[in-house]
């Protein structure tokens, strides 16, 4: 068996990050003599249809489900418990929000997208308009520069 598939169940390993976990088969020894014979003869290809099946059972006589213990369904099941009773504390224990917690809550996250978009918006304007900006002052100061030497007043040049 390949260790990223259940030994005991059929199921796909993106199924045990789902609450609850869904119903599925349990691998028996002729499921897995026929698997492994499906496999052989090329029918079964992909890891979704092979399954971690590698190899034909060693003790062909004792089922998967009396000699494995289900370390995974018991991890899987300890912390659905624990979502279970968290949700279920949430429930009891947390009051619902306000309508005007909810309005508070919309206008933060509105609030924190325009900032996220206005950041964006002066580091483009920094790597961009920026530089002209600095050509534009270099350029002042060369004119003033001029107008000085001349002897020309700002209010003349106008």
């Amino acid at each position: 068996m390949s260790s990223s598939w259940c030994m005991c169940c059929m199921s796909h390993p993106q199924d045990w990050k789902v609450h609850p976990l869904p119903e599925c088969d349990n691998w028996m020894i002729q499921k897995i003599k026929d698997c492994k014979l499906q496999i052989d003869a090329g029918v079964l290809k992909g890891p979704s249809e092979i399954r971690g099946i590698v190899n034909n059972p060693i003790w062909d006589f004792i089922e998967p489900t009396h000699m494995v213990f289900l370390e995974l369904h018991m991890e899987i099941g300890l912390v659905n418990n624990v979502l279970d009773s968290f949700y279920l504390f949430v429930d009891d224990q947390v009051e619902a929000p306000t309508a005007e917690e909810k309005g508070c809550c919309n206008t933060y996250i509105v609030a924190d997208v325009a900032l996220t978009k206005a950041t964006e918006r002066l580091a483009d304007w920094k790597e961009t308009d920026a530089i002209a900006l600095q050509g534009y002052r270099y350029e002042a100061t060369q004119i003033h520069q001029i107008l000085k030497r001349h002897d020309i007043s700002e209010g003349e040049h106008h």
